[in-house]
């Protein structure tokens, strides 16, 4: 992230207002025993962040904004985007925008899910929400979003069984499918560490490239991203 902030200040010889928001990770909640014990709570946490505080936090309400878009700091844009994301998601009239689903299990999820959907059978598409944009309003007055959000948050389901963040973002969606506005975008070329989202790809693809971590230290001197479906290092220089 600091590569994409950097390439901005430096190839328009201008300057960008930035502000860092302290988060509050802390909770005396113990994940239930034998609930994936290879997810620990700091995981869990960031989990409900993405999920229901980040929505909640000051930076955020008292800044008023219309949208909301999710980059991790191992996360960038691998080329040119042709149109501005807030742009499209303006005109379409969208909801809520990604880029990649993933597959994960879900079961937690499912003693809310179905008496919500009032189905004894429920399947849900996981989003692969390191990159995701959402419109604020949608997420703050959808009665069944809201719902099913203070389900989970309640009594800490959330961090007492592991729930991935994605998988309660497609939730969210199917919850209120009938209403969302919502697009599975292909023309944004996305990169979340070694896994790489082409322009036209539908899904993300794993390509471990050793020379990407590599050349990450001269950072501050070039923007690195994998490029294309095979993964190519690619240097952009921003001075």
């Amino acid at each position: 992230m600091r590569q994409q902030i950097l390439s901005c200040v430096l190839k328009s010889n201008g300057t960008i207002n930035i502000s860092f928001a302290l988060v509050n990770f802390n909770t005396s909640i113990s994940p239930n025993t034998g609930s994936r014990p290879e997810k620990p709570i700091g995981y869990r946490l960031m989990c409900r962040f993405w999920t229901y505080d980040v929505f909640y936090h000051p930076a955020i309400i008292q800044g008023k904004y219309e949208y909301l878009m999710r980059m991790d700091d191992d996360s960038y844009f691998s080329d040119r985007i042709k149109k501005d994301p807030f742009l499209y998601m303006d005109s379409r009239r969208l909801d809520y925008m990604y880029r990649s689903t993933y597959k994960e299990s879900a079961y937690p999820l499912y003693s809310i899910l179905k008496p919500i959907l009032k189905r004894k059978y429920v399947h849900i598409t996981c989003i692969y929400n390191n990159f995701f944009m959402i419109r604020l309003k949608w997420y703050y007055e959808s009665p069944r979003v809201q719902n099913f959000v203070n389900e989970l948050i309640k009594d800490n389901l959330i961090l007492r069984e592991y729930i991935g963040d994605g998988c309660i973002h497609g939730a969210m969606l199917h919850v209120d499918r009938r209403h969302v506005r919502v697009e599975h975008v292909r023309n944004i070329p996305y990169g979340h560490n070694y896994h790489v989202m082409p322009t036209g790809y539908q899904q993300w693809k794993f390509q471990e490239v050793n020379d990407f971590h590599e050349v990450i230290h001269k950072s501050c001197e070039q923007l690195t991203v994998l490029k294309g479906i095979q993964g190519k290092v690619a240097h952009i220089k921003m001075s």
